[in-house]
């Protein structure tokens, strides 16, 4: 059976970088914002994996970004 795995693209309609996080299922776990470079998607599949291993689940009350 084939992993849990990312894929990665360039957008033909505005030249940014996309990926997904692919269950082994084939659905969609995840999916990216625009970076601009190939290299800036690559950093943000390896932040991903380097920082999900530790992350907590929140579901807050009132979010406040002041």
């Amino acid at each position: 059976m084939i992993s849990t795995r990312f894929e990665y693209w360039q957008s033909d309609e505005n030249g940014e970088w996309y990926f997904h996080l692919i269950a082994p299922n084939g659905g969609v776990i995840a999916h990216s914002g625009p970076y601009i470079t190939e290299d800036e998607c690559l950093e943000g599949i390896e932040q991903l994996r380097r920082y999900a291993r530790t992350s907590i689940v929140l579901k807050p009350d009132i979010i406040d970004y002041s």
